[in-house]
């Protein structure tokens, strides 16, 4: 039996006041928990993805931070007490979905009975005149897994493939600079064609291995880059633009954010029903695909 989606909660700050991640990571985890099936004290795990942190903490794990600002199992004197393990998963755009496996993982085994996974990216650097502009939109997410529910819907089989060939079409580095660190991106042009040739080989292999058509899923939930680049996945994959969930922003990557804000759409406006299939898609600096689909 998979794990299920519980709950989703999202914040986007379209003023730009917002400037630490552990604000961007409370305004959207607050109403996750709120509305979930599941108590604080039954999420077994909590893990960060987001790839800045606050006064660029490495250790202690920010994950800790957030969890003992949402009070989540972080004051227990005994030991027989309900307890979370929180760290940090640090891949990128990829983070999420690496995040979802390892609770997946986690839950199959017994270990937990739900787990939190959150992001909240805030670059907080001084952008380098020889570094490409991150584009990534100021926005939190917070999505709680666990095994309630029916026993056929929830996530699948994942697939990860790094192409190590072409990491050097996407790099990210810190340099220091006027006695600052400044956060430094080159991609190279031609970068999405890179992701969709990526993905179609990394896409085939997955579909091949689990014995899958495309037509087999109802909705196919991709990483959220812009919006043309989901329209031209659609055309890549000859897949038609109503079965493509397209929320990306002009301009704007939702980067961390993609998978919650993708399939959020999806259940907020009641467009999944029950039985539908859905197969996600992300890819990333690396380069980086990986798959996995998703029963509601």
């Amino acid at each position: 039996m998979s794990v299920k989606i519980s709950s989703i909660g999202r914040f986007e700050d379209n003023s730009g006041s917002t400037t630490t991640s552990l604000e961007l990571i409370r305004k959207a985890a607050m109403p996750c928990i709120e509305n979930s099936a599941y108590k604080k004290e039954d999420i077994g795990v909590l893990i960060n993805v987001s790839v800045y942190r606050d006064n660029y903490f490495c250790e202690p794990a920010f994950a800790s931070f957030v969890q003992n600002d949402l009070g989540i199992n972080h004051d227990k004197e005994d030991s027989s007490e309900p307890k979370t393990l929180s760290f940090d998963l640090l891949n990128g755009a990829m983070g999420f979905l690496n995040a979802c496996q390892v609770v997946d993982a986690m839950a199959d085994a017994g270990r937990v009975k739900a787990g939190l996974i959150v992001s909240g990216d805030v670059i907080d650097y001084e952008m380098n005149e020889k570094s490409d502009n991150s584009g990534f939109i100021l926005s939190g997410a917070a999505m709680i897994l666990g095994k309630n529910g029916r026993n056929d819907s929830g996530f699948g089989p994942f697939y990860f493939r790094t192409f190590a060939e072409l990491q050097d079409t996407y790099e990210s580095f810190i340099s220091f600079k006027n006695k600052r660190l400044t956060m430094m991106f080159r991609k190279s042009p031609d970068i999405e064609n890179i992701y969709l040739d990526a993905i179609s080989r990394g896409l085939e292999e997955f579909l091949t291995r689990e014995k899958l058509r495309m037509d087999d899923f109802d909705w196919i939930v991709p990483q959220q880059i812009s919006p043309g680049f989901v329209d031209a996945l659609g055309e890549f994959l000859g897949i038609e633009s109503s079965r493509m969930v397209n929320v990306a922003r002009r301009d704007s990557d939702l980067f961390n954010t993609s998978l919650p804000s993708a399939i959020g759409h999806l259940t907020d406006n009641g467009l999944a029903k029950n039985g539908d299939n859905a197969l996600i898609i992300g890819v990333g600096s690396g380069i980086q695909v990986g798959c996995t689909t998703y029963r509601f």
